[in-house]
């Protein structure tokens, strides 16, 4: 199983992406993030493998947080 997390602050493409992750068996959806912040508590919580990051957020670009 491919542990996997979605960054976006768009409910309208968090729900797009979330529909693509649970179309794909291999996928596990391990949590759903408005904002890096967000993110940066599930990542310290849980093992991740793929990351769908949004690169326009607020608090912290989605490029700023790649590169932490």
């Amino acid at each position: 199983m491919i542990r996997t997390i979605i960054v976006d602050d768009e409910p309208v493409a968090q729900r797009g992406l979330k529909k693509y992750v649970q179309q794909i068996p291999e996928l596990a959806l391990v949590a759903t993030c408005e904002n890096a912040l967000e993110a940066e508590d599930v990542l310290s919580k849980s093992k991740v493998d793929i990351m769908l990051l949004d690169i326009q957020m607020p608090y912290v670009n989605g490029i700023e947080f790649l590169k932490k």
